[in-house]
This record gives structure tokens, sequence and C-alpha cells, in this order.
């Protein structure tokens, strides 16, 4: 296995990005401005990373692009409403969901890395997009009419590029979200809440694997788990809290070691590029 992997760590609303190699060395601060910089994306070629900045609440949320050591960041985003969830498409445009000119929910919005270009690609309520290696799909989640409370319903969605044919692949009481493609393309690695018992303090988030088609979901770990990332060959997954690694087979591969950051490391991303 090869790669960095990039993260958020701090303290509340003051989260900083790190990046870091798999064996626990090279770590390194990529921001230091005040406000909270978190859910790091790496850029299909490994050279520029998308964020969110956050100042305030929710309605401050923008999404920002820096280089892959931290120069040049700077936002693409400047509104009144939520901007979060941001990943990248093959071609190198950013991607993310967005509050502008919606009522309820999110819309997908996408823009060059500098900016220019920004529009949004149509009317489906999104979360958290991720795209397919070959541009052809985006997998999401998405909450159901009227869901509510500290562990809501929200499904995995998967539909083409240009917002055609969407299909709801999961159908679970409470949360189904933050999807991850294989790097072929035949997998979705997903967190689900969907064997919270009710005991714990929060929602018990655990990772699930499917099929792209929705077919065979399966636990993938008996672990808490919330966001994940795959390694370029498919070998393996991150997930978080910490940065722990896991093969598709569900065998733990044990985890990467940072300390001393004023949190766990969360939003763990794979570089996709050795």
């Amino acid at each position: 296995m090869t790669g960095r992997i990039a993260f958020s760590a701090g303290a509340p609303h003051a989260e900083d990005i790190y990046v870091v190699n798999l064996d626990g060395s090279g770590l390194q601060q990529l921001t230091t401005d005040p406000a909270a910089d978190f859910d790091p994306a790496w850029s299909p070629d490994g050279t520029l990373i998308a964020y969110r900045n956050q100042s305030g609440d929710d309605r401050t949320t923008e999404i920002w692009v820096m280089n892959a050591d931290g120069s040049n960041p700077h936002g693409i985003t400047d509104n009144d409403v939520a901007d979060w969830g941001p990943s990248w498409m093959p071609d190198g445009r950013v991607s993310w969901n967005s509050g502008v000119d919606v009522t309820r929910g999110f819309h997908l919005w996408v823009a060059n890395a500098d900016g220019s270009d920004q529009h949004s690609l149509g009317d489906v309520l999104i979360e958290y997009p991720a795209w397919s290696a070959d541009g052809s799909k985006v997998a999401f989640m998405a909450q159901e009419p009227n869901a509510s409370g500290s562990n809501p319903d929200y499904n995995i969605w998967v539909m083409n590029a240009d917002e055609t044919d969407p299909q709801r692949l999961t159908d679970t009481p409470g949360v189904d979200g933050w999807p991850a493609w294989s790097p072929d393309g035949t997998m979705l690695v997903f967190s689900s809440t969907r064997d919270d018992d009710g005991m714990s303090l929060g929602p018990l988030h655990h990772l699930y694997l499917m099929n792209a088609d929705g077919s065979d979901q399966h636990l993938l770990i008996d672990a808490f788990g919330q966001f994940s990332d795959w390694s370029p060959d498919g070998s393996a997954i991150v997930f978080s809290p910490d940065l722990n690694l896991v093969s598709p087979a569900g065998v733990s591969l044990g985890s990467i070691s940072v300390s001393g950051l004023g949190s766990e490391a969360e939003f763990a991303d794979w570089s996709p590029v050795p």
C-alpha cells in the first residue's frame, strides 16, 4: 500500500487539516487559520486538497482549495448558506452540496479548482457526493422526508452524472451515508447506524460494504466508523474516527498512529496517487 492520508483534528470549531504517511511518519499540519478547517478531499492527481472552512455556524461553511503542501489556500464559495461535502470529479473539478437557492436540503454544485464556472447540476436533493472513477456515476446520501431526531433517516443513492436515473440503494431506519467508491467502481463502502440499539451516547456508526447496484450489503468490521476512503489499489480502506485500516474482506490492518493533536483524527481521505 502506498500514498498519504489527509485528515482533520484539533479543538472543536478550531480544527486543522493534516497529512501523514501510512507508517505514521511525515505528519504535517497544512492549515493554521482560526476558523475550523476540516473534511479534506484529495484531487485526482494528488496536487490539491479541497476542504470545509467554517468560521461560525453552519451558514458560514464554505468550500476552500489549497495545494497539497498547504500553500495557496483560497475559498471557492462565498455565501450565507451551508456548503459542505467537498469531493472531486475525475476531470479535476470540485463538487459539493450547497443550500444556494434551496428551501430544504442541498443541491449538487461544481466548479473549477479556482472557483470559476460555478453552477448547480440540477434539483436532486443530495449530501456528500462521491464520484465513480470513470465519472459516469455519483453516489450520495439523502434525507428521507420528515426525518428528524438524533438518528434521522438517510439513505444511499446513486445516479448518472447528469442527475438522471436516481436509484436508492439502501432502505433501513437511521443513517446510511458518506459513501466511497472502490477504485474499480464495483463496490461502495458506507457508514450505517442500522445496528444502533439506542444504548450508546450517540448513534452507533458501523462501516458496511455493498456492490455498486446495492446488492450484498454486509457489515465490514465491528468497530465504530463514519468516514472512509479506499487505497488507490483497492486493497484497503481507511476509516475514522482515528486512522484505522481494514481490508475489503473485513480483516483489520491496524491503524496509523497520530497523537497530540487535541482530538481524534476525523474525515480520513486517502491520496489517490502513490
